[in-house]
């Protein structure tokens, strides 16, 4: 399978996190942003199940930047689900995925030197205009959410551009877990915070096994994700890897409309005609865009 099937899939389980964490984070007992983050980044700690599949020790830049990768992906997701818990499902994670390619084309032109070909530039731009155009439309993000968000781009976008400088140094399976490792200890530092290792004890103890289990297994979608999106970064450029995030809003857009047909109040989603034909015309430019990077 090519790197673009690879990413595919993984952008489908992507998508199950997104709506997942957007409908925990308005539970009462997981609505703090800093204590999911930590529970994930300790999660990530199970990248170790795969030493025996391809670790080598790395070298010095190979910790260097697996570990600050991790870093930047864990306060990404802090900053992320800081803003989810106000805005739409599929809206947020659009936006921040839709300036997620502009910030990797910039980082990895200027850490990296990565070049695209004229017709992959094309598709770029092409699957970055779908991007936009499933965020805009009436009942627009608020200037706060818009700061949060494109922060939280920003530096997704660096920890992408470092992940793919980690393989470069390291196998995929060493820079994965080490990527995982930093992450896991960046998360450790959000225990600093005041009352989010209470409300992590509070949230263990109390949170019923129904949303245990949908935290779990929105995570394990997660991992899932991670690791074939990560191995699609080792396999091609970390630019084209992250253009490809349309399918995921796409997937988004479709999990949510399913769920908000049996829970309406569940997502908050906006689905009126304008923006249905709005969204519609960005699966467009996404599905052309898919086709002339697939034919590249």
């Amino acid at each position: 399978m090519s790197w673009i099937g690879w990413a595919t899939i993984g952008y489908f389980f992507n998508s199950i996190v997104a709506v997942v964490d957007k409908s925990l984070l308005g539970q009462k007992r997981m609505d703090n942003p800093a204590v999911y983050t930590f529970a994930i980044s300790c999660l990530g700690l199970l990248a170790l199940l795969l030493i025996p599949f391809g670790w080598q020790n790395p070298t010095l830049w190979g910790w260097v930047y697996g570990l600050i990768s991790g870093a930047c992906f864990t306060i990404a997701l802090y900053i992320m689900f800081t803003v989810l818990k106000t805005g739409e499902a599929s809206r947020i994670p659009a936006f921040i995925g839709s300036l997620n390619p502009i910030f990797v084309f910039t980082g990895s032109f200027i850490l990296i030197g990565e070049r695209l070909m004229p017709w992959h530039l094309a598709a770029f731009l092409v699957l970055v205009m779908g991007g936009f155009l499933m965020v805009g439309g009436p009942g627009g993000l608020n200037r706060r959410s818009i700061v949060l968000a494109t922060l939280s781009s920003l530096v997704f976008g660096l920890a992408f551009v470092l992940l793919k400088l980690t393989f470069s140094e390291a196998t995929f399976v060493t820079g994965l877990i080490v990527s995982r490792f930093g992450a896991f200890l960046t998360g450790l530092l959000l225990l600093l915070i005041p009352g989010t290792w209470a409300s992590f004890g509070h949230m263990v103890g109390k949170t019923s096994n129904g949303l245990k289990f949908s935290f779990i297994g929105g995570q394990a979608s997660g991992a899932i994700a991670g690791v074939l999106n990560s191995y699609a970064v080792s396999l091609a450029s970390v630019t084209l890897v992250e253009a490809l995030q349309g399918m995921q809003y796409v997937f988004i857009l479709i999990l949510a409309l399913l769920v908000s047909y049996k829970w309406p109040q569940l997502l908050r989603e906006e689905f009126s005609k304008s923006a249905l034909i709005r969204k519609a015309c960005g699966i467009i430019l996404i599905a052309g865009g898919l086709w002339w990077l697939s034919w590249g």
